[in-house]
């Protein structure tokens, strides 16, 4: 007979801290280890899960952020059915175009603009969040976002039914604010960059007891991630790719990209031990790049200078694990400029016809930057992540001229048509 859809179970053990090794029960809502104050993470067993896959079969599993739910922590069937059922599962697109323009041969892109609901891979975490919210009975739900996780908070929450409250850092996105708003969420900008809004929202967090997806619910919230590079290898025929570039801020999605990765080879699904991680910065925030070209062991903050304010996050409390992917996996860290970004935008939407943010731009522009020093061979499966979609950010991007008004005359337009091909002709990239 076969087993009903959903029947998999999670087979998460406890809370464990990444640096000291403490030990929680899962039951426990801490985030920070209650000894040297890193984050914690969460431990699984990993026999119950194989056992658990031969089971009951991918082909009957929901294709969601739920479908490997054995290494997730959510246990409650009523939060998994509220949040999540309509996240992940976003395309893995084989790139040609772009992988023409940048010498490479079987590039893919994973295209988290457009995910659902709010066109970003937040939702994975957030998702992961707000049902560990669910299961703990709470009707609210906080967050301190430089855009993306705000808006993901204020769509699912309102799907779950609790009320969000989101607290912006003073460079806040202007549409992703409003987006916030238009969703029903209660939206505060605060005089801070990210990092000092992080710090006093973990104070308000104890002072309040209003749970915050990214920090009371972080170890339930990163776990979320993970599912990305689930995917991916699913997507790929159960092959990890040679090489994955991503971009990253606080470091959540590039660290569990790589304890995703492991758990897959872990249960048995599929080899990933050679794929190689490198990671994407901008120049005016770049302290996890800086601290692997570096050699150094930890982090140095920084203040963050750039127009990806996705990804301007000086003080990433994620950094040293990040630091440990990149390094055991043979990868690389690369950091570009706004102009390069800008430029890497443009790219993707020539090529792909994929219009990114500013932290796709990134990916894109350190990817050129690997192929053209020749750290990528050309025949390598590469995946180049895109996080966010760029119809929110366009405010930031630099306006291209417009032409002067024609008359509305058949000629004066055929004459403006004529310069338009000739402009195009120039700029014609491979196809």
């Amino acid at each position: 007979m076969t087993p009903a859809t959903g029947a998999a179970q999670s087979c998460a053990t406890g809370l464990v801290c990444h640096r000291c090794g403490v030990d929680l029960p899962l039951t426990d809502v801490e985030a920070f280890c209650p000894e040297c104050g890193k984050c914690l993470d969460i431990a699984y067993d990993y026999e119950r899960a194989k056992q658990s896959l031969r089971e009951w079969p991918l082909d009957d599993r929901p294709a969601n952020i739920w479908r490997l739910a054995e290494l997730l922590p959510i246990t409650g069937e009523d939060a998994k059915a509220r949040v999540g059922r309509f996240s992940g599962f976003t395309p893995l697109i084989q790139a040609d175009r772009l992988g023409a323009e940048l010498g490479l041969g079987n590039l893919y892109v994973k295209d988290d603009s457009t995910s659902r609901p709010s066109l970003s891979y937040k939702d994975r975490v957030v998702s992961t969040a707000v049902a560990r919210l669910l299961e703990l009975g709470d009707e609210e739900i906080g967050c301190v976002s430089t855009g993306n996780v705000g808006t993901a908070v204020a769509s699912i929450a309102a799907k779950a039914g609790v009320t969000p409250f989101v607290f912006y850092p003073n460079r806040l996105e202007p549409a992703k604010a409003k987006a916030c708003r238009a969703l029903g969420a209660r939206v505060c900008q605060v005089a801070g960059n990210y990092d000092e809004a992080n710090r006093e929202c973990r104070k308000l967090a104890q002072e309040s007891g209003l749970q915050f997806a990214n920090i009371t619910l972080r170890p339930f919230y990163a776990e979320g991630a993970k599912t990305m590079a689930f995917e991916i290898v699913e997507q790929l025929g159960w092959r990890a790719p040679d090489h994955i570039v991503s971009a990253t801020a606080g470091g959540t999605l590039s660290s569990r990209l790589h304890k995703g990765l492991i758990e897959l080879e872990t249960v048995g699904l599929a080899r990933t031990s050679e794929a190689k991680m490198h990671i994407a910065q901008p120049a005016g925030c770049s302290p996890i790049a800086s601290a692997i070209e570096a050699g150094d062991e930890e982090i140095h903050p920084c203040s963050p200078e750039t127009v990806a304010h996705s990804l301007a996050i000086g003080t990433p409390g994620d950094g040293y694990l990040v630091i440990d992917a990149v390094r055991s996996r043979g990868g690389t860290a690369t950091s570009v400029s706004d102009e390069e970004i800008f430029a890497g935008i443009d790219l993707l939407a020539a090529t792909e016809g994929i219009l990114t943010e500013p932290a796709g731009g990134t990916t894109v522009a350190v990817l050129r930057k690997l192929a053209e020093a020749g750290k990528i061979d050309r025949d390598a499966t590469v995946v180049a992540i895109i996080t966010g979609n760029g119809y929110k950010t366009l405010d930031d991007h630099p306006e291209k001229p417009w032409p002067s008004m024609v008359e509305c005359d058949v000629d004066a337009m055929m004459s403006v048509l004529d310069e338009f091909r000739s402009a195009a002709a120039a700029e014609k990239l491979p196809l």
